[in-house]
């Protein structure tokens, strides 16, 4: 992961309004490569002739990536395409001989290059303004900021999912809604309002109530419970 340009969200509302995809009024058929509309008069063209189209040559050269609803797939060159299709509205190519693969929520997704943005995860998987992407990680998922960038060639597939910017956490059995990520004790006793001299603890993933120390960063979690606790021999 490293830093990059940031970008826009995605395709939502026209998705919405997908259904048989009838010619244009010139009576041709349509769609779109890298932002550029292109058309044919037949509906059923191949990978290598929506390329050859986009003034992408040689075709060869290049990655044919369908976007769709929930994924996105790659096209082979001789592989016909139904323009009248739901999901043919738009393609990505890359001047690329390799396929890289990742899931978002639990839905595979193929890709031309090896580096992917923050913003472009979101325009191709449809990711809410409310959402964020959170890269998944033994122990400790990651979560994507907007100048972020994900490296699909590293080896094994990765996996993302998405969430909600806010969690609600419990401080002494009270909601309390705040911005997912990692805080210091610290933090967390000012967010809280702990009494001063006090000691905050968390309910562990074993059910056991344990102080936070000093300086300790602790990545808050949905349903997250803390409490305040006057130190041992100290007076409340």
């Amino acid at each position: 992961m490293e830093n990059a340009l940031s970008g826009g969200q995605g395709r939502e509302e026209n998705v919405k309004a997908q259904g048989v995809r009838a010619p244009g009024s010139d009576g041709k058929f349509f769609t779109k490569v890298n932002g550029a509309t292109v058309k044919f008069s037949d509906a059923t063209p191949k990978g290598e002739r929506i390329l050859d189209k986009a003034e992408l040559k040689p075709v060869s050269d290049y990655v044919l990536i369908q976007l769709m609803h929930n994924s996105t797939r790659s096209i082979g060159l001789d592989e016909t395409v139904d323009l009248t299709a739901e999901g043919t509205e738009e393609f990505r190519a890359f001047k690329s001989d390799r396929i890289y693969r990742f899931t978002l929520n639990d839905h595979g997704f193929e890709w031309g290059v090896a580096k992917i943005t923050e913003p472009e995860l979101r325009e191709i998987g449809l990711v809410r303004n409310d959402e964020v992407l959170v890269l998944e990680r033994d122990g400790h998922d990651v979560d994507l900021g907007p100048a972020d960038v994900l490296d699909l060639g590293q080896a094994g597939t990765e996996h993302l999912h998405t969430g909600k910017h806010l969690v609600t956490v419990y401080f002494e059995n009270e909601p309390r809604e705040i911005k997912r990520g990692t805080y210091t004790t610290e933090q967390l006793k000012r967010l809280f309002g702990v009494q001063e001299g006090y000691i905050l603890e968390v309910i562990n993933d074993e059910g056991t109530l344990v102080p936070l120390k000093p300086g300790q960063k602790t990545r808050v979690k949905e349903g997250m419970k803390f409490y305040e606790q006057v130190p041992c021999g100290g007076s409340s």
